[in-house]
């Protein structure tokens, strides 16, 4: 094979190797590049510490001569358990270091803290790490109100909003939570009333990031006729004629991808004053509202509306079993019990790391932070 020949498929097989690891889905730490000083902040370490992916890297410049060669060492902690998942003896390295992909199990779906040590000669480097949750993908959505298994209507933990129609002709809209995967508010909807028509817009969070793969609306102004037929379907922020109806049902059937960290959870209470008028007005409607014709939109037929709630929720990564529901960041708290970092080696009370807490005493830390020092 001809120089220019061996030089085009050496070229060729550096771009494929390269578009391998950028589709790979790690995080990278890259240790020169860290305030070691910032450490001990969180909204430091949530900006340049945390992440969902599926495996963590540690890089690092080690010497700008292949001559200058250290002994490298890296561990990683599960600082919650205090479990050592991985302890790596790299032998002598120099030049530039990089530790491969170091994978990391699925722990009840919690964002788990865990300390990465990487050794390098005669330097520590101690740094935290936050697992959050992973990208949901593929999850059902609905807006907040009954349950439909409880109207006879569907099997699953879907929900649908009964709506007072008087009440919303004369105070105009009102909004209403969306909730994704039976755990978490992803964004809302707004119902509003154009002359005799129902119109509901919806709209996510920005920092659910979310992707709308699709959605319907189904309304029912006549619930009496349900599930047999009575079902209007459109798209969202399309008007549905309501004329003389006093309440409505509305589904919203959405299937979303969106990050879950940071948001908040809802918690379904039927006892609560909000579902039980929504199933007083569930019956009132029932006993004798008369059902309503839509603008040239279709009557959906039981089947075709039952089907369309059939899907399956994917709470995560393909290899594993699923996300279990309220996984996460309880009520936006931070921590839960005994997730934090124990026995004063890290985190307390969301306060940050203190001073030498759980490393060797060193008089000339400043900051309580974490600094290159000799090791030994």
């Amino acid at each position: 094979m001809s120089k220019r020949l061996m030089g085009l498929a050496l070229c060729l097989a550096l771009v494929f190797t390269t578009s391998l690891a950028l589709t790979e889905d790690c995080f990278t730490i890259d240790v020169d590049t860290l305030d070691m000083d910032s450490l001990n902040r969180d909204d430091y370490v949530a900006a340049h510490l945390s992440a969902g992916a599926q495996g963590v890297r540690v890089v690092k410049r080690l010497s700008d001569s292949s001559e200058l060669a250290v002994s490298v060492r890296l561990t990683l902690t599960q600082m919650d358990s205090g479990t050592l998942l991985f302890d790596k003896d790299y032998g002598f390295q120099s030049g530039s270091f990089d530790s491969g992909v170091i994978y990391l199990p699925f722990v009840n779906g919690n964002t788990v803290p865990y300390l990465v040590t990487l050794y390098a000669g005669d330097y520590v480097y101690a740094m935290p790490f936050m697992h959050l949750q992973p990208r949901l993908s593929y999850n059902g959505a609905c807006t907040y109100g009954v349950r439909l298994r409880d109207l006879g209507l569907s099997g699953d933990w879907m929900m649908g909003t009964m709506v007072d129609l008087n009440a919303l002709r004369s105070q105009g809209s009102m909004t209403v939570d969306v909730c994704a995967s039976n755990s978490y508010v992803i964004g809302q909807a707004v119902f509003s009333m154009q002359g005799e028509s129902l119109c509901v817009t919806v709209s996510c969070l920005g920092q659910a990031n979310a992707e709308i793969h699709s959605q319907t609306l189904y309304v029912a102004a006549n619930c009496a006729a349900l599930p047999g037929q009575g079902f209007i379907a459109c798209a969202p922020g399309e008007p549905v004629d309501v004329s003389g109806a006093a309440s409505a049902l509305v589904c919203l059937n959405m299937q979303v991808s969106y990050d879950p960290a940071g948001l908040s959870s809802f918690y379904y209470d039927s006892s609560s004053s909000t579902i039980q008028n929504q199933l007083s007005l569930w019956e009132q409607n029932r006993s004798g509202q008369g059902g309503v014709d839509a603008n040239g939109a279709q009557d959906v037929g039981v089947s075709d509306w039952e089907n369309s709630f059939g899907w399956e929720e994917n709470f995560g990564w393909e290899d594993n079993s699923g996300w279990e529901d309220n996984s996460g960041w309880m009520d936006n708290s931070g921590w839960t019990d005994n997730s934090g970092w124990e026995d004063n080696s890290g985190w307390m009370d969301n306060s940050g790391w203190e001073d030498n807490s759980g490393w060797e005493t060193n008089p000339s830390w400043d900051n309580g932070g974490w600094e290159d020092v000799p090791n030994g």
